[in-house]
């Protein structure tokens, strides 16, 4: 990356790919082969999950043995050298930040981006991660899906964006940062962009209507890559 350090590291998935011999030269970008990104692939096409540094949940799902420990140690020691001033995760859930938050050190968890949006509003995770001192940084606000249905449509989502004067995203970003949670959204167009930073305190009333919006796991969750890595994630 040609960097002196870096702002912040997220572990991205609280389990680990084995790397490849070629990890030195690794590049990680769009459409990158998994040869590409440094990641070691089996005879079945799909990349080879390094068990042993994996979170103790991920492993004891898929019948294996690892624990996150020894790496988040590593995470910590890296910030001690300046090469990153903070470290966090994503999509951990409560019992793998407990893993993770049971390693002392004077390094705390900063972050944890994981999904969020009102169909799935993850409120047990985010009230947790609240409790611990950790920021919640929420990743698919609007949540994009390839086919129907989808939230941007959704008719009462539709209804409260109208009765306060606001565009979509803008009421789904504010809706966010109302429950004390910091929304990655995403958009192209200038204008809509300027639109959805343009946040406000909604009325409470339609605060909790999109608080009470859950579609529950299957359903709500907008990505879920268990089935193409061969890890069951959620």
């Amino acid at each position: 990356m040609k960097l002196d350090y870096i702002d912040l590291f997220l572990a991205h998935w609280p389990f680990s790919f084995q790397a490849a011999q070629n990890i030195v030269t690794a590049q990680s970008f769009q459409n990158a082969t998994p040869a590409e990104r440094g990641e070691a692939v089996g005879e079945d096409g799909k990349i080879t999950i390094d068990w042993e540094h994996s979170c103790e949940t991920i492993v004891a799902v898929n019948g294996k043995r690892g624990s996150y420990k020894s790496t988040w140690r590593e995470l910590q020691r890296l910030v001690g050298t300046g090469k990153l001033r903070a470290v966090g995760v994503s999509n951990f859930n409560i019992e793998q930040l407990q893993e993770v938050l049971s390693v002392k050190g004077d390094v705390p968890v900063s972050c944890n981006q994981i999904e969020g949006h009102p169909w799935f509003p993850n409120t047990d995770l985010i009230n947790f991660i609240k409790k611990e001192g950790i920021l919640a940084t929420m990743y698919s606000p609007f949540a994009p899906k390839k086919e129907p249905p989808f939230l941007l449509e959704d008719a009462e989502v539709k209804h409260l964006a109208e009765k306060n004067k606001m565009g979509i995203g803008q009421l789904l970003q504010s809706w966010a940062v109302q429950r004390g949670t910091i929304p990655l959204g995403k958009s192209q167009t200038p204008s809509r962009i300027q639109s959805n930073l343009a946040i406000r305190k909604l009325p409470q009333e339609d605060f909790e209507i999109l608080n009470n919006m859950g579609k529950g796991e299957e359903k709500g969750r907008s990505f879920n890559p268990s089935d193409r890595w061969g890890v069951k994630l959620f």
